[in-house]
């Protein structure tokens, strides 16, 4: 039998026995969980091996009835799932990108409320777990050493405070200071973004947090914008660049492993995808154009969407604007010719 279906079943035999005060006989617990009463027995030998105090109480037959300790996790109603368990897991490695952040330190402490419920040892048993399910990063940023900067961020979004930013601009190539309405952060793809008004613009921008240089806070009040949705602002954006104007029609041609990673996932709210009908030559199997998917999306900015395309290779092609078409030719020209030099 697989070690998962074991841990599983042993999980759920804790749960029953700590939920059921009266006790539970071994034929039932053997029909719940659809193996013999033997193969029972030899669970509760294990887990009373791992310190769990599973006991029976005979009624005047000789009847066992197997039960543990209503108050051994320390709260009776507070049991976890197995799927439970895996989704705390999930949660602490999602959060991984924000570790030293007050909102990893609040996970943190979360989960060690939730743990604190369940003795060391008892879980130490299930630590199979983290061997059974890997969140693979794919680079990272490390935001410990902006934990204060980020914390006062947090506290003024929500106290509609003005704060005073300074900031390293990645295109103007110069720092600056600003003051700042913030509105909201957004983490995307494990980078955290602030969204706000710069007085100095006079109007949204958005600052990478880990180029904020410093921050510090005012006695000045804003009034957020009514109806500010900060989702909506990136709705018709491809990534984390905000988006503004009318929406435009793109469609791209995807062929080839392209097409099948392409279909497999959803990459924009607006997306719509035709398979293409494929035609052959005079004999069978005999295609004169490879199977390719037509993608369709509404986009008012370009600028990480030709990034995305420009991953496929050869494998996707603008069919339509032209302009669009005719600046990822040129882009990849220009690439080309790096190359050869």
């Amino acid at each position: 039998m697989a070690q998962g279906e074991q841990i599983q079943r042993h999980w759920n035999l804790l749960r029953t026995l700590q939920t059921r005060g009266e006790g539970v006989p071994l034929a039932q617990l053997a029909q719940d969980s659809g193996v013999s009463e033997r193969t029972i027995q030899r669970d509760f030998e294990t887990l009373q091996e791992q310190g769990f105090p599973i006991e029976y109480e005979e009624d005047a037959y000789g009847k066992r009835f197997w039960r543990m300790p209503h108050d051994f996790f320390k709260g009776g109603a507070m049991t976890l799932s197995l799927t439970e368990a895996v989704s705390l897991h999930l949660a602490e490695r999602f959060f991984a990108p924000l570790a030293g952040t007050h909102f990893a330190e609040g996970l943190e402490s979360l989960l060690a409320k939730i743990r604190s419920l369940i003795p060391s040892k008892t879980m130490d048993y299930f630590s199979e777990l983290n061997g059974r399910l890997y969140v693979r990063p794919f680079g990272s940023t490390d935001y410990s050493g902006q934990a204060d900067a980020i914390r006062l961020l947090d506290e003024a979004i929500w106290e509609d405070r003005t704060v005073e930013v300074d900031y390293r601009s990645l295109w103007r190539g110069d720092n600056y200071s600003t003051l700042y309405d913030p509105y909201g952060l957004v983490l995307h793809q494990d980078d955290l973004f602030l969204v706000g008004r710069s007085h100095r613009a006079n109007a949204i921008r958005l600052f990478k947090v880990n180029r904020i240089l410093a921050v510090r806070s005012t006695d000045m009040q804003f009034d957020r914008p009514v109806g500010f949705d900060l989702e909506a602002l990136f709705r018709s954006s491809f990534g984390i660049i905000r988006a503004g104007g009318q929406t435009t029609e793109i469609v791209v041609r995807f062929t080839g492993m392209a097409a099948a990673v392409v279909e497999e996932r959803i990459w924009h709210d607006s997306q719509k995808l035709q398979w293409l009908p494929t035609e052959t030559g005079l004999f069978d199997g005999d295609r004169d154009d490879p199977e390719s998917l037509l993608a369709t999306f509404q986009l008012s900015e370009v600028i990480e969407f030709k990034r995305w395309l420009k991953g496929f290779g050869d494998q996707a092609v603008v069919i339509k604007p032209d302009w669009l078409r005719k600046e990822i030719r040129e882009e990849l020209l220009g690439a080309a010719r790096r190359y050869a030099e």
